[in-house]
């Protein structure tokens, strides 16, 4: 065995029980130290010849480790909330090919996300909903801005639908609204049609996009 140990170590015939009698013949003793900190086992192993030597090994993960939703897609999530609803989100997600944690479990590796699946990292995780940072950012409902504008609902759903206001989901049925800077005024829809009015918020928005040019030093 002393000439033919590495040999009959690799040798896929050798059961595992055969091996550990091997390790009787050389191994005096073997002290395992957890280090906590950095997740690994440090081996300490003394021979019956009197030689010492010490490994460390990566301690394996729990099940529940190997489950858990990567840090990295918690991040993407957290980013993609500020401009998507959880649909979006696992769009995203799937195209961009990541997989959910219990994607690890055997059988499941072609596990997708799903807007459930985004919602429950979103809870589970503490993340900021995308509502609360609609509202941060001084976005209003739907009987806020209504009120605001001496307007009634209808009348708001009806602006935004042909974009004098900005409507911004944050599920896939509920929205939250932009006051504008310029309060628009409800006219008679016979002699100042609706569409010809938007297309003006709409020209008047886009010309104060641009960037104005400075104009050359004499």
């Amino acid at each position: 065995m002393t000439t033919d140990f590495k040999r009959l170590w690799f040798d896929p015939a050798t059961p595992n029980r055969e091996r550990k009698r091997m390790l009787a013949y050389v191994v005096e003793d073997a002290t395992l130290v957890k280090q906590s900190a950095d997740a690994t086992t440090k081996i300490h192993i003394r021979f019956r010849g009197g030689q010492t030597t010490t490994i460390t090994t990566v301690n394996p993960k729990a099940s529940w480790e190997k489950v858990k939703t990567p840090a990295k897609i918690v991040e993407l999530v957290d980013r993609l909330l500020d401009k998507h609803i959880y649909d979006e989100i696992a769009d995203i997600l799937n195209a961009r090919g990541l997989h959910p944690g219990g994607a690890a479990w055997p059988g499941r590796g072609g596990a997708r996300f799903t807007p459930k699946r985004v919602q429950y990292i979103v809870h589970t995780y503490n993340l900021r909903p995308r509502f609360d940072r609609l509202r941060a950012r001084g976005l209003l409902t739907k009987e806020e801005l209504a009120a605001r504008l001496g307007i009634h609902e209808s009348t708001l759903v009806s602006w935004v639908k042909h974009g004098i206001i900005k409507a911004h989901a944050y599920n896939g049925h509920a929205w939250l609204y932009e006051e504008p800077s310029t309060h628009p005024t409800k006219h008679c829809s016979r002699w100042d049609r609706l569409s010809d009015r938007a297309a003006a918020a709409r020209a008047s928005w886009s010309r104060n996009q641009r960037p104005r040019l400075k104009s050359k030093e004499v």
